[in-house]
């Protein structure tokens, strides 16, 4: 990985950069990167907190592009909005993969966060028409049923009288409500199964053990990110127990039940299903928005090949990881920052009582376009509180940013700060 100043006068080989000390500017000093362990090991996020990890070090590099190494690991840090653009967007074919974090395990190593090149491709080019705008159409009502049972449970925790006083009604807990409403959209969404996560329905009642699979995963994450040179067996005391196994066999008893009873669903599990069985992934509701994006990124007969039972699995808990924790984090903090601006609270309010006006008896998709306001507030909450504190990306091949003078190597790690670039008075 290479990085020059945009005068072209002076490059700097990241083989010659070590971080001194965290946050610092980078200096030449060696060509075999950091001349000490501990210099590698001053970087680690695991040390402290992620979260004041990346605003510090954005800080102290004024939200300028630069590199640093995470142990031996070079990393170049992007900050640029158009060559962001270009990684996620533009050039999105050469950065498909992520930080490389497969231990071994079958289970996780299948999720579509860890593949990578032709493996990842394939898996993502069947899951991406579960998630078209046809598909979520379909998946409104199950949604708008959850919702029903997250107002009724509200209602058995705030009692009013008829005057509507609430000046006596308990404190409620909105994290653990608003936690249990997103398990139960989780669940219905992915799995086709009606509970009320409030009730201690039993596929729910142990909402820790869900949590812990997340520490678990993220402090598997963490880790690998720090000893990244370490081989597979280091990393055998990291693997998912048998809590996680033991769910993974949930759910493969439920891929059979899907796959055998006959009926058709429009939940995420049974339209993973849908695409192993057909090889035109590309049906007539999903071309149009699909169709090229898909073309670009996969050859037909890639797009043949049939996802595996192990690859189901892995997708289905994925959903449920990734799923469960940023959806009840993300609305949580939206009814917080609601809950602490009248001002907001009230244009909320005035929109909704107009949209009701216009739509009396039912809510559509289509419909969500009447609450311009709401999706704004929706917005503005992802960027104060993002559900990825940062996003990753490795290119699969040597790439040249555009008029930038970076090149960085095939598996070099490009990471974009998003929660502090979200908070940089320059940008928003």
């Amino acid at each position: 990985m290479k990085s020059a100043t945009k005068s072209g006068q002076r490059q700097i080989s990241t083989q010659n950069l070590v971080l001194k000390t965290c946050g610092q500017s980078l200096q030449l000093v060696r060509p075999h990167g950091p001349h000490s362990i501990a210099d590698g090991f001053r970087c680690l996020r695991f040390l402290g907190s992620v979260v004041d990890w990346e605003v510090d070090l954005y800080r102290r590099n004024r939200g300028q592009t630069f590199g640093l190494y995470e142990t031996t690991k070079p990393v170049l840090y992007l900050t640029d909005p158009d060559l962001i653009r270009d990684v996620l967007v533009k050039d999105f074919h050469v950065f498909n993969n992520r930080r490389d974090l497969r231990s071994g395990d079958k289970l996780t190593d299948n999720m579509i966060d860890v593949l990578r090149d032709d493996h990842w491709k394939r898996v993502r080019t069947a899951m991406s028409p579960t998630f078209s705008s046809g598909k979520l159409k379909k998946m409104l009502p199950m949604i708008l049923d959850c919702r029903a049972t997250l107002i009724a449970n509200l209602d058995k925790l705030c009692p009013t009288g008829s005057s509507g006083d609430h000046s006596t009604a308990p404190v409620v807990d909105m994290k653990r409500v608003l936690g249990a409403y997103a398990m139960e959209v989780v669940i219905r969404v992915a799995f086709g199964i009606k509970v009320d996560a409030m009730l201690d329905h039993p596929l729910v009642t142990n909402r820790v053990f869900h949590k812990r699979l997340l520490l678990l995963t993220a402090d598997h994450h963490r880790y690998q990110r720090g000893f990244h040179r370490l081989k597979k067996p280091e990393f055998r005391m990291l693997k998912p127990g048998k809590k996680w196994l033991k769910w993974a066999c949930v759910i493969e008893e439920r891929l059979k039940s899907v796959a055998t009873d006959g009926q058709k669903r429009v939940d995420f599990m049974q339209l993973m299903l849908d695409s192993t069985e057909t090889t035109d992934l590309l049906a007539a509701e999903e071309q149009e928005e699909y169709g090229e994006k898909y073309r670009e990124i996969q050859s037909t007969r890639d797009l043949a090949k049939k996802l595996t039972i192990d690859e189901l699995i892995s997708q289905c808990v994925g959903l449920q990881l990734a799923g469960y924790e940023t959806t009840a984090t993300t609305i949580s903090m939206c009814v917080h920052y609601i809950a602490t601006d009248p001002d907001v609270q009230q244009r909320l309010y005035a929109e909704a009582v107009k949209y009701r006006e216009k739509y009396p008896t039912e809510d559509n998709y289509e419909a969500l376009g009447a609450l311009p306001y709401m999706d704004a507030v929706i917005a503005e909450t992802l960027r104060l509180s993002p559900a990825t504190v940062f996003l990753e990306r490795c290119p699969n091949r040597d790439y040249q940013f555009r008029g930038a003078g970076i090149t960085v190597k095939r598996d070099d790690i490009v990471h974009i700060p998003t929660y502090a670039m979200q908070r940089d008075g320059r940008h928003f």
